[in-house]
């Protein structure tokens, strides 16, 4: 069976620095690449992959093939964001017909000489129109990787949606809310959880150390980003601090704002209300800060929660930014505690799930998907959103209890294990590509070239037509 993995272009698919969906392709991808009977291709960009050398590597028995963005989707890419800053655009990026449409016709046209079996989008529903136009025999699978909100135009994704054979989603949270909205493809819109790389995650926590250790440690990781609660969690750790001063709080990953229609409902107003100081324009601030009259931070979201905190309590936290992959195993072996306090409603979350293979008990709040792979009570503590007392009451009652944490903690590392790795995401998809290939007939229907047309021009009317 040959199957296809296409990413978005934004993302970075290999290691040691990987985005959260390049990740997820490059985990399940390498477990299903050791099957004799499968043969695995990963699409993705050159451009968000700069460190790989070269068009096409392999590695783990995968073949990646990165493609380079071309200068009109950069183009179209920056006037989107400038126009965006000034009026609400008809659709989010993520499902906007201008990302990278170039891209999307390069990696269509390499798939048809491929002649792929099973041809799996990451999230980009807008690419399966000119996938499917084709690769009309292939059976295409849409993976969502988070919800769609009410500012996305429901007829064109609806259009996208019929042309897969089969919808999955990380979590039965972004499943059932995706089966309420487009019933029409109910019957074909499953869950598929993400995973963890149990290899990874072998070596084994010596909780006896741990106790003993001074100061205690908590992390996050994640986006810092307004919609990730970094703020709250801050909050909390500021009434933790005051009672249990003998510990610090490391914050990993990428330090940028996602956009707000990317997080949130528009219609959600309450949730809005409660983010709309992080995405109020400080242009002043930005532009002291490139003409190097201010920190190059000045203005963001990373410097507003900087100066959330008094002297004492911010030489108890570190802003660490990205870290390689090693690093990030280290700290989840090393915390105590891990801390996840997401404002939107998390798609999946798999930091949280990272953590609890490492054997690190997790306080969250109750945020989509989180409540189907923490366990209250068992696994760690869930608490309201936006509620920083609820968080830091969470974090004191593990802070000071020794034998609560190490209980916890071992109840998500089997739990993590057991049901949420990469071998078994792969089993489970193994099982459906086999099912899609057997039955009959595909979605999709040829594409018909009239004599005179070039391809490229055929290709640039489907577009029109479907996006």
């Amino acid at each position: 069976m040959r199957i296809a993995f296409v990413n978005q272009p934004i993302d970075t698919i290999l290691p040691p620095y990987q985005s959260s969906v390049g990740a997820c392709t490059y985990g399940v991808a390498c477990s299903l690449a050791q099957r004799d009977d499968c043969e695995v291709i990963v699409y993705g960009s050159k451009d968000a992959n700069k460190m790989v050398a070269g068009d096409e590597v392999v590695q783990r028995n995968v073949r990646f093939r990165f493609f380079p963005t071309t200068a009109g989707d950069r183009l179209l890419q920056q006037l989107r964001n400038k126009y965006s800053k000034f009026v609400r655009l008809s659709s989010p990026a993520s499902t906007s017909s201008l990302h990278f449409p170039a891209f999307s016709r390069s990696v269509a046209m390499d798939l048809r000489k491929r002649r792929c079996d099973v041809i799996h989008v990451q999230h980009c529903s807008q690419y399966v129109p000119v996938i499917r136009a084709l690769n009309p025999t292939a059976r295409i699978v849409l993976h969502l990787h988070a919800e769609w909100f009410s500012q996305n135009k429901h007829a064109p994704l609806e259009r996208r949606l019929r042309q897969c054979d089969l919808v999955t989603a990380v979590s039965d949270y972004v499943a059932a809310k995706t089966r309420r909205d487009f019933p029409a493809i109910a019957d074909r819109c499953v869950t598929t959880y993400n995973g963890i790389d149990a290899a990874e995650f072998q070596r084994e926590r010596d909780y006896s150390e741990t106790a003993r250790r001074s100061p205690k440690r908590i992390m996050y990781a994640g986006a810092v980003s307004p919609h990730k609660g970094v703020h709250v969690l801050l909050e909390a750790f500021k009434t933790v601090v005051k009672r249990y001063p003998d510990v610090r709080l490391d914050i990993v990953g990428f330090q940028g704002t996602y956009g707000l229609e990317e997080t949130f409902d528009m219609k959600d107003r309450a949730a809005l209300a409660s983010v709309a100081p992080f995405y109020a324009r400080n242009y002043v601030a930005r532009l002291k800060a490139k003409l190097s009259l201010a920190p190059a931070d000045a203005g963001t979201y990373l410097s507003y929660l900087k100066a959330q905190l008094s002297p004492d309590v911010r030489d108890k936290v570190a802003f660490l930014g990205l870290v390689p992959r090693s690093a990030l195993l280290d700290g989840y072996f090393d915390a105590d505690i891990f801390a996840f306090a997401p404002v939107w409603d998390e798609g999946f979350g798999i930091p949280p799930v990272e953590a609890m293979a490492a054997g690190t008990p997790v306080v969250a709040s109750r945020s989509g998907a989180i409540v189907e792979t923490v366990e209250d009570q068992e696994t760690g503590f869930l608490v309201d959103k936006n509620d920083a007392q609820g968080l830091a009451r969470s974090l004191l009652t593990l802070l000071e209890d020794d034998s609560l944490r190490e209980r916890m903690g071992r109840a998500g590392r089997e739990r993590a294990l057991k049901h949420f790795t990469w071998d078994g995401v792969a089993e489970t998809m193994y099982g459906r590509y086999r099912s899609l290939c057997e039955a009959v007939p595909a979605t999709g229907a040829a594409i018909s070239i009239p004599k005179g047309r070039s391809l490229p021009a055929v290709l640039k009317r489907t577009n029109a037509h479907h996006f």
